[in-house]
């Protein structure tokens, strides 16, 4: 079997349960990946992995070749090798090569630590809100979602009023990143806010958000311009969709939030990327610095 048909069966197994946004990046990660085969070994569509030297190690000698670029940072060579090193696992698992994970290792990770939001900076974050108007109201809920509630992007734009239980201040979350669902907290002041953008809407059922022009569901792109146009008004260069998520995880950890708790929270697979926030919540609380506040609901104990 040639490398390009193990690469064709690793793609049509991950397609079974796996994003379409994850499949893009495997495409287009193990797709530079092939191109180094097949200048190194020969064509990919030709070569198989028994024809490649016995004392070679593809992964640790890509890896070489992604630093000899130069111009690559070691977080965007992490990022291109998990997806070789996934790819190689499965070929290992599957019978089709050697071990080329045994005692391998990345580059250490030089990524800048993304810094949370701060209490001052949601208050003029909240500033760029017209609560009365309908497009006020409705980005207002969108951006407290994922900074109160640590929802992603997509788990926004897919939410749908039936999702909501007020009666106990619970969220559903259905069909997330690769397919998983879970219950989250919601605070009283977010369920008052979507209440407010539901009667002006006059809607009772269905996605919760939509464009404001006709009954579309509200898009990838149409969000990120919301967000384009808040970091300017807000004067808050760092802005993105993400960085509510993060500030919700670094200020659940800073309150005493337990780590468990925030995987499940946040709807993590392993602990992988739940514990790269345990550290900078930890310099954030020693420091005293105002990060935003979680609302009281997410620490509050049955007795």
């Amino acid at each position: 079997m040639t490398i390009r048909q193990c690469y064709d069966r690793f793609i049509a197994d991950r397609m079974v349960y796996c994003a379409a946004k994850t499949i893009h990046t495997y495409t287009m990660h193990l797709g530079l990946f092939l191109r180094w085969i097949s200048d190194s070994y020969g064509p990919a569509e030709q070569t198989g992995f028994q024809d490649l030297p016995p004392s070679d190690n593809i992964f640790t000698a890509y890896i070489l070749y992604l630093r000899s670029k130069g111009s690559c940072k070691n977080v965007t060579i992490r990022s291109y090798a998990r997806s070789v090193k996934a790819f190689l696992a499965y070929c290992y698992e599957e019978d089709l090569c050697q071990d080329y994970l045994k005692k391998a290792k990345l580059p250490k990770d030089d990524s800048l630590p993304k810094q949370p939001l701060l209490e001052e900076e949601v208050r003029r974050l909240d500033a760029c809100f017209d609560k009365k108007t309908l497009k006020g109201i409705r980005n207002y809920c969108i951006v407290h979602l994922m900074l109160d509630c640590g929802l992603r992007s997509q788990e926004v734009r897919s939410l749908r009023f039936e999702h909501l239980d007020p009666a106990h201040n619970l969220l559903h979350i259905y069909v997330s990143k690769e397919c998983k669902s879970r219950i989250t907290m919601i605070p009283g002041f977010l369920l008052d806010a979507i209440a407010s953008y539901r009667f002006l809407q006059q809607r009772k059922d269905g996605l919760v958000f939509q464009g404001l022009r006709g009954n579309v569901p509200l898009s990838e792109n149409a969000l990120k311009q919301i967000f384009s146009v808040l970091k300017i008004q807000s004067d808050i260069p760092r802005l993105h969709a993400h960085l509510l998520r993060h500030t919700f995880a670094t200020s659940y950890l800073m309150a005493g939030g337990n780590l468990e708790f925030l995987r499940v929270l946040l709807g993590h697979y392993d602990y992988t990327v739940t514990k790269g926030y345990s550290s900078l919540a930890a310099q954030y609380r020693m420091l005293g610095i105002p990060v935003y506040r979680l609302d009281p609901i997410f620490f509050r104990t049955i007795s």
